[in-house]
């Protein structure tokens, strides 16, 4: 019956798109919708569905853009009666009765983008011991991989959190990259000697970047020590991150 939604669901998670769908449940009086009518939105504007009516649908409208802004599921009751005073929205119509809806948002996962020089470093090797607890999707990149970095300098990483693990001159392009792309979060494991002469680097090969954007060293301190440790205050910077940006 509503086989034309799964595209465009399947086009949105592609595309990275968060998106809330409000499915009609339960219905009284003489409604138009009726229960499994289905409201698709995403970006604040409805891509697919009705309930009938252009009032009801922007109240719906509403409440699917708070549902993906709060990463929170909900039921909702619209009174068709402006005298209700039971449900969560009394409307002024000739119909009457009860539309009652349940609300589910869709938020992709956010990456966690690691640059390395080879996929056997120890760090990364602690780091991807963590991911589980951040709720995020591991992205490991290989400098030394044409195809790898090829893939990395076409890709938008607006929306993700960046580590460079490197330790090579190479690295310049890749941040001169994620500086252009402005991710959540970049940073980089670096001495601060090596760390300033990249940053002077960029500043000449790509004037006009905002070099304040990628941080060293990274992680919280905690005055970590070991490998796992340093991963341990890594992951801690990135989910605080995430969680002052409200990513879940």
């Amino acid at each position: 019956m509503y086989d034309d939604i799964i595209p465009l669901q399947t086009s949105l998670q592609n595309n990275k798109k968060d998106y809330a769908i409000a499915t009609v449940i339960k219905t009284a009086g003489s409604s138009i919708a009726k229960p499994g009518f289905k409201i698709l939105a995403s970006g604040k504007n409805i891509l697919y569905g009705t309930l009938g009516s252009p009032s009801l649908d922007k109240v719906v409208l509403g409440e699917l853009n708070a549902s993906i802004e709060k990463q929170e599921t909900k039921y909702l009751k619209i009174a068709l009666d402006k005298d209700n005073k039971t449900s969560d929205y009394s409307m002024n119509t000739t119909c009457g009765g009860m539309i009652e809806l349940f609300i589910e948002p869709y938020v992709h996962r956010r990456n966690i983008v690691m640059l390395v020089e080879s996929n056997d470093d120890k760090l990364l090797e602690a780091m991807m011991g963590l991911m589980d607890y951040t709720g995020m999707e591991p992205v490991v990149i290989n400098i030394n991989k044409k195809e790898e970095t090829d893939k990395l300098m076409s890709e938008d990483y607006s929306e993700d959190f960046v580590v460079l693990l490197t330790k090579t001159e190479n690295e310049i392009k890749f941040i001169s990259h994620f500086l252009k792309n402005k991710p959540v979060y970049l940073s980089i494991v670096s001495s601060k000697n090596r760390f300033n002469k990249d940053i002077e680097q960029v500043k000449t090969q790509y004037p006009g970047l905002d070099t304040s954007l990628i941080k060293c060293p990274a992680g919280i301190d905690i005055k970590a020590i070991t490998i796992n440790e340093i991963a341990i205050s890594i992951v801690a910077e990135i989910i605080k991150e995430k969680n002052l940006h409200h990513i879940k």
